[in-house]
């Protein structure tokens, strides 16, 4: 499986009429859940990095991070954790974000304060495999896309993450703020996409979030649940194409008029 480049190494391709995508993933997970949206992009010559979600505490600190090494502009891509983290980054630098993608997120504060704190007491005495095999693993994924494969990809993640990641994470997410106000301020093209069974962030909240942002795209898809960039990646990566087509037209228009 392929491995996107972390965005702290700063490899960037400059390529005229090309964007920069940031994959930012979803609780516990790592850049792995972008596999083959990245690896779509990068043959058609867009660059693709995933920071390393681990480290802050905050999602202020961890956008700031991001902020510290991306390049002037790009394309936050970012899915639960990572959308709420991408609504940050738009929060902290609007003018550097090009195209938004949220992906099974939500806008709101924490609202399972309480439960996320007896996780992390769990975590901390040596129970994180039992705390995602029975919390947290089952309502990720629709029922039938729940594969060997996609199970196996799941743990592969949260075990290299390990028990710090789930304690820095955790107390990232019990601690962030409302984007309610961010909502109104996004003016770049934005795609907001949600499975129909994701009961983690249901389609709700991504109605909600349409409505608020001005010309941005829903998409709801059908049998998929929290996960929707492997369990229906093909569409992930069409709709994530379809989000840059406008700006891919302009610019072979600019390249067409410069050459006659």
């Amino acid at each position: 499986m392929m491995r996107i480049p972390s965005i702290e190494r700063g490899i960037w391709r400059q390529k005229l009429g090309k964007h920069h995508f940031i994959f930012l993933p979803g609780f516990m997970c790592d850049g792995r859940l972008f596999a083959d949206q990245a690896d779509a992009l990068n043959r058609a010559g867009h660059s693709c990095a995933s920071p390393s979600l681990a480290g802050h505490a905050s999602i202020e600190g961890l956008a700031a991070r991001i902020l510290d090494t991306a390049p002037d502009t790009f394309v936050p891509v970012g899915l639960s954790m990572g959308g709420i983290l991408a609504l940050e980054l738009v929060r902290q630098a609007p003018d550097r974000i090009s195209h938004l993608a949220l992906l099974n997120t939500t806008y709101h504060e924490d609202k399972a304060g309480a439960e996320r704190a007896k996780q992390l007491e769990r975590v901390r005495a040596g129970e994180l495999d039992l705390v995602l095999r029975d919390e947290l693993k089952p309502n990720y994924m629709y029922p039938a896309n729940r594969s060997a494969e996609r199970l196996k990809l799941l743990s592969d993640m949260t075990s290299s993450l390990g028990e710090e990641a789930f304690e820095t994470q955790t107390k990232a997410l019990m601690q962030r703020r409302s984007y309610a106000e961010t909502l109104d301020q996004i003016s770049c093209p934005t795609l907001i996409m949600v499975g129909k069974e994701d009961t983690v962030c249901p389609p709700s909240i991504h109605r909600d979030m349409a409505e608020h942002i001005t010309g941005s795209r829903l998409v709801v898809l059908p049998r998929c649940g929290h996960l929707s960039s492997i369990e229906q990646p093909d569409k992930v990566t069409g709709a994530l194409f379809d989000l840059i087509a406008d700006d891919q037209a302009a610019a072979t228009d600019r390249a067409l008029s410069q050459t006659s």
